[in-house]
């Protein structure tokens, strides 16, 4: 009875203190955005300068494609550095194919060293006021002109192009999800895009997860000054730290996408050794470099137009490579 009773006590101050440690958050949350919002008022970054990183490990061929259709479907691309890492010299190599396939083209190849030192001295290299995050799993579906995204300030509005009114089942979760409210915000917003508020949509949702390194626009100094304060080894460990530690500031901000997602993750293998993420075992590592070592290519513009929760469990065409 006794014990019973001190359990009861435990599990009561447990509940309290820890309820009261996520109102602290909140709290300081709203404090942080009062404060950016004093500081920069309003949502207009007037067409920011715009950088993206990609994540890359033994996935030449999905990088492949992933670029390709980058360069296929956005207008005004953006430069892109490639963080990426390899496991034997026959992945190394076919990054090599890549930076000869790609060397017309701003990008630029990185090989990892530390991710973590490796990604910070990057993003101090990067001067433009907008940064986003790509993993080489991803892939872009529908066509757009980026110069439309970095009219907003994150800072105030979070773009995001992984979201779109198709995005209504959670892969990782295997759940379906609600779509958002969408708002008339207290700005002009372009008649491609819709809007919503991240921190009032489905709890535990695509669409209450800003902290993504799947396409959301960041303010690269903010986003460069919170990655330089938290521990990660790899991309999962990293995108699992700003989630932890910041989701509560980014909630209080608006999020914006295109009625259709432009961009999703074919979630086929894992690469990543910090956590066993759910896929669908469709194509190995081993099977896609050899195909590559053949001269094939992924068949990106086949899932060109097709709704996101189709594309991400769909097993790849291949086609002979030009190059």
């Amino acid at each position: 009875m006794i014990k019973q009773r001190i359990k009861k006590i435990v599990k009561g101050i447990a509940r309290r203190a820890f309820k009261n440690e996520l109102q602290a958050l909140n709290s300081m949350a709203i404090a942080y955005q009062r404060m950016i919002e004093n500081y920069e008022p309003g949502w207009k970054a007037q067409n920011s300068s715009c950088e993206g990183v990609v994540f890359s490990r033994d996935r030449a061929m999905q990088l492949h494609a992933l670029l390709s259709s980058y360069f296929t479907c956005v207008k005004n691309p953006v430069p892109l550095s490639i963080l990426y890492t390899y496991s034997s010299k026959e992945h190394g190599d076919a990054y090599e194919d890549l930076k000869k396939i790609f060397s017309g083209k701003n990008i630029f190849f990185i090989k990892e060293k530390d991710f973590k030192q490796d990604l910070e001295t990057l993003l101090e290299s990067i001067s433009s006021e907008l940064v986003f995050f790509m993993t080489d799993d991803g892939l872009f579906i529908d066509s757009f002109d980026i110069r439309e995204i970095t009219l907003f300030s994150p800072l105030h509005v979070l773009p995001s192009l992984i979201k779109g009114k198709d995005l209504t089942y959670c892969y990782i979760k295997d759940r379906k999800q609600s779509l958002p409210e969408f708002i008339q915000p207290g700005f002009t917003l372009p008649p491609t895009l819709i809007c919503w508020e991240w921190g009032k949509a489905e709890g535990g949702s695509d669409w209450a997860y800003p902290l993504s390194l799947d396409l959301t626009f960041y303010n690269k100094k903010e986003i460069e000054n919170l990655i330089k304060s938290i521990s990660y080894k790899a991309p999962n460990s990293l995108e699992t730290a700003l989630h932890f530690n910041y989701a509560s500031i980014f909630l209080h901000r608006k999020g914006v996408c295109y009625e259709k997602s432009k961009y999703v993750n074919i979630v086929c293998n894992v690469v990543n050794k910090e956590h066993q993420n759910r896929n669908t075992g469709l194509h190995s590592l081993d099977s896609l470099l050899s195909r590559w070592k053949q001269g094939y290519r992924i068949q990106y513009e086949f899932f060109h137009g097709k709704p996101c929760i189709e594309v991400e469990v769909s097993e790849f065409p291949f086609v002979k490579r030009e190059v």
